[in-house]
């Protein structure tokens, strides 16, 4: 099980907008009991802080010197930042609540991905005799596809020859012209899920 982490970059925040969330995350750490002993500690981030706000009024009227000095301040708050959420991350332990506390960001959790029926299979006959060609909606989280032909009405002991692809769709070939086939095709994800289409049937030209 994946634990809940805050994210540690602060690169898409403007100068203006970063300030404001190193100030809110300094004010959720003073006296959050969840953090008795943060490392940086507090007064350090403070000084940080502090130094940011002074070198980002001074950038204010441009200059390249003010500017660099500038930079240069959010670059050690943005450590100092990290260093502390690699601090909040250990002692919350993947509690998101704790961790929302401290006023960083939770990142977004990976969501499963779960496989769909496929839907109908659509057959058409290929461009050389004794082709049948199947498709399929093509499904978001499947890793692979099994296209299975009989030539026997199926019931719940055929024994279908399946066929694997990386694609939604398939080129049966060698069948014999004017026999009728049937056709389903299987959706795979992962941890062994499997999805089944609806069953079509053709008569190969």
């Amino acid at each position: 099980m994946r634990l809940q982490k805050i994210c540690l970059s602060f690169r898409s925040y403007s100068d203006a907008d970063f300030q404001t969330k190193a100030v809110f995350i300094l004010t959720s750490m003073t006296g959050n009991p969840a953090f008795t002993d943060p490392i940086p500690t507090l007064a350090e981030v403070q000084t940080a802080v502090g130094n940011y706000s002074s070198a980002l009024s001074a950038a204010a009227g441009l200059g390249l010197i003010n500017v660099a000095q500038k930079n240069k301040a959010r670059r050690e708050l943005e450590a100092l930042l990290q260093q502390l959420g690699m601090y909040v991350m250990y002692v919350a332990n993947g509690d998101a609540a704790i961790l929302t506390s401290s006023g960083y960001t939770l990142t977004k959790m990976p969501e499963p991905s779960y496989i769909s029926n496929p839907g109908n299979v659509t057959l058409k006959n290929g461009v050389t005799s004794g082709e049948l060609v199947d498709s399929v909606p093509k499904v978001n989280a499947a890793r692979v596809y099994f296209h299975e032909i009989c030539d026997t009405a199926p019931t719940e002991t055929t024994t279908w020859t399946r066929y694997q692809s990386s694609k939604a769709r398939f080129v049966f070939t060698g069948l014999t012209p004017g026999k009728q086939y049937w056709v389903r095709v299987a959706a795979v994800g992962t941890g062994e899920q499997i999805a089944y289409s609806t069953v079509a049937t053709q008569f190969v030209q």
